[in-house]
């Protein structure tokens, strides 16, 4: 195997992991927003005294996080197919 071999294998590989952290960030944003449905039901008339202002600062980082991390895969990809 030549070593441009091993380095497109290598890349595969990161790429996979990156792969699978946006689908960990996909199902902690699905999360985030089943537990501000389960507060809210809490107190209907008043969400804002049951839901933390922090919760909706995470799903905006994890939203950033997102697209961040695709932008880095299309960057990947681009860089395996120019190999």
């Amino acid at each position: 195997m030549s070593a441009l071999e091993e380095l497109a294998q290598a890349l595969g590989v990161v790429e996979q992991h990156l792969t699978d952290a946006g689908a960990h960030l996909g199902t902690t944003r699905t999360s985030l927003g089943e537990a501000e449905k389960a507060l809210v039901k809490l107190d209907p008339e008043h969400p804002e005294t049951v839901v933390p202002p922090s919760l909706h600062r995470a799903d905006d980082q994890i939203e950033r996080a997102q697209d961040m991390l695709n932008q880095v895969l299309n960057t990947l990809r681009d860089f395996i197919t120019r190999l």
